[in-house]
Order: C-alpha cells, then structure tokens, then sequence
C-alpha cells in the first residue's frame, strides 16, 4: 500500500513538474478540396492547417490566434478564387485573432458570429498548398460573410 501510494506521488509529480504541455488539439474547422482534407487546429492559442491527402499529412504554422476559421459566402464550402496568371487555382482566406467582447459591440455583432481582426491566404497551385506570407490586418472577417475578391487578389499577389 505505501508503495502504490510513492508510486502515484511520483506519476503525479512527473505531471505536474513536466516542462510538456499536455494541451489537446482542438479542430475549429475543416473541408475537403479535391481529395485533400483540410483541418485548421488550435493548439494552445496557435493556429495550424493540416492538410492530409495520399496518405499523408503536412502541417502548417499559422501567424492567428485561434480559433481560426475559413470564410465562407454563407454556403458550406470556403469561398474561393482562382487566378491562373499566377499559377493559383484557388486561393481562400483563414481568419484568426477573434475579436474582443469590446469589438464585437463596438462593430454590433451577433454574439454566436465567428470574427475576427486578422486573415492569411491559403493557395493551392493545382499539386499542393501553401501558405501566403502577406495577412490582411485589423480589418474585420467574419467566417459566414466571406471577403471581398480584393483581399483574396492582396493575399495571393
């Protein structure tokens, strides 16, 4: 007995003492595109794109907060555009940094409205995906009202 309970004190201990974080992911969103899964995860505060396609899966470190989302028009799939001159066949915008209980009733916004004051492009060249390195900053994105085709052009060129 005296043993089980060193042997718990210590289980516990290693938990607690532990530099590790044992912080869950959590799946914000998530859609399919031409046989690739797309998954936007937040672990901690952080965002992360997921994309799992034959098999395989390619993570990539998001400059959000999340939870991060992907616009939308109102529809179940992200609103996307295309622009072949740059060899982009889709591009859709990720928003992230949620707005603050002050912002959103500054900007009168329903409380259940997924917001927020940051977005990153995602392209997709026709093989694989990347991230865009410009981000549209404070400006207000909200995940059922989609963008304007400027701010999808901005991200991508």
């Amino acid at each position: 007995m005296k043993t089980m309970k060193k042997y718990t004190l210590a289980v516990f201990s290693l938990l607690f003492i532990s530099p590790q974080s044992y912080a869950e992911y959590a799946v914000s969103d998530s859609f399919t595109f031409k046989d690739h899964k797309l998954s936007l995860i937040q672990y901690q505060r952080n965002c992360q794109l997921e994309v799992s396609s034959s098999g395989q899966k390619k993570v990539h470190h998001l400059a959000l907060t999340g939870p991060c989302y992907f616009l939308r028009n109102g529809g179940s799939s992200p609103r996307r555009y295309g622009y072949p001159d740059v060899n982009a066949e889709a591009v859709f915008i990720i928003l992230g940094n949620p707005v603050s209980a002050d912002e959103r009733e500054i900007w009168n916004l329903p409380s259940g409205e997924q917001c927020g004051t940051q977005g990153q492009g995602l392209v997709f060249d026709g093989v694989q995906f990347r991230i865009s390195q410009k981000t549209l900053n404070r400006t207000l994105l909200c995940k059922e009202k989609g963008s304007d085709e400027k701010n999808y052009r901005f991200l991508n060129h």
